[in-house]
């Protein structure tokens, strides 16, 4: 990573945003909205920066590469997701994977 020029976003963040993301959410125990960044580009990673404590999501590199589109997909998955799982509300999920993120190794 320190190799490279530029700037560095998308998949290769996903895990190390996701687990920083975990562990603010454990050590604010959720009182704060947080942002999820960093490698979004389908519904299955939208469902595990929520679970991992983000309130709201942030796309950028995943919505270049697969176009707007992605978030009707991000949108279907959720409300699958929901409705699986009897959730009354798609926020519900949030927080409840971050204590297994949190624990996990920046690098993997």
């Amino acid at each position: 990573m320190k190799t490279e020029t530029g700037g560095l976003s998308g998949r290769p963040l996903f895990r190390r945003s996701t687990v920083m993301l975990a562990r603010i959410y454990v050590l604010t125990a959720g009182r704060i909205p947080l942002i999820g960044i960093g490698g979004i580009d389908s519904g299955e990673t939208a469902l595990q920066k929520m679970e991992a404590g983000a309130s709201l999501i942030q796309l950028y590199t995943g919505l270049i590469y697969e176009g707007p589109g992605l978030i009707r997909r991000i949108k279907d998955h959720l409300a699958r997701h929901a409705h699986s799982t009897g959730l009354q509300r798609i926020t519900d999920v949030t927080g409840q994977r971050a204590e297994q993120w949190a624990a996990l190794p920046l690098e993997g």
